[in-house]
């Protein structure tokens, strides 16, 4: 603790993050050391939530494209299946298989890093930010990432290209908002309710504008 007091001293950005920290109810009673080591923790489920739309793009970006050079896009289309249904089928397989490694991702986290303060502070997480963002923002902003893709592969003919232009359309606004937004996610439960409604409502509206702007006949008949 001593430490930690110490090195603040010397840090006016420390100090002034562990004077906000015990500002915070949650934090009032603790120690500089415990409040700081809690904060820090929370902080690193950033990484969960970049993980996963990281890694996603490249199996939504073959998602119809990569079908397409295949030559098995055109049976699927040519069944009943409906527009909606085919990209929400399409959306559930990539989002999916990462949205389970990144909560199994997220458990084997939490187990670690209890592990390491059980004997000083219990047990840290998940605690309710956890929860929360890995349990719920975390699929949401893959979503958001998976449907931009799929909405890039169905106009694109090139998978690698599809991924390269979802990363320049998606990544940086994804490091802005955790740049501008990151503490005040991390510190208030409400502002990461109201990111999280902002990103479903983001998710609403990507899926339908994808549905609208779905042409199987274009597809067919465009790509030879």
């Amino acid at each position: 603790m001593h430490a930690v007091q110490a090195a603040a001293q010397r840090d006016p950005a420390a100090m002034s993050l562990l004077a906000s920290l015990q500002r915070i109810p949650e934090f009032a009673g603790m120690s500089p050391a415990e409040a700081l080591t809690r904060y820090l923790v929370r902080s690193a489920a950033g990484i969960l939530l970049l993980m996963p739309v990281a890694i996603t793009s490249t199996a939504a970006a073959f998602s119809i494209v990569g079908e397409k050079q295949q030559r098995t896009l055109e049976p699927i289309l040519a069944t009943p299946i409906t527009d909606r249904q085919f990209l929400f089928g399409k959306l559930l397989a990539a989002l999916v298989p990462t949205v389970v490694v990144t909560w199994l991702s997220g458990l084997v986290a939490a187990l670690a890093v209890d592990g390491i303060v059980w004997a000083r502070y219990g047990p840290i997480l998940p605690d309710r930010f956890w929860l929360l963002a890995v349990g719920l923002l975390s699929p949401l902003l893959t979503t958001i990432v998976v449907l931009v893709t799929m909405r890039v592969s169905a106009k694109s003919t090139d998978p690698q290209a599809t991924v390269q232009t979802t990363a320049l359309a998606t990544i940086p606004g994804f490091l802005l908002l955790f740049g501008v937004l990151g503490k005040l996610l991390t510190l208030n439960f409400t502002a990461l309710w109201a990111t999280c409604a902002g990103a479903a409502l983001v998710d609403l509206a990507l899926f339908r504008g994808n549905v609208a702007r779905f042409k199987r006949e274009e597809i067919l008949t465009r790509w030879k």
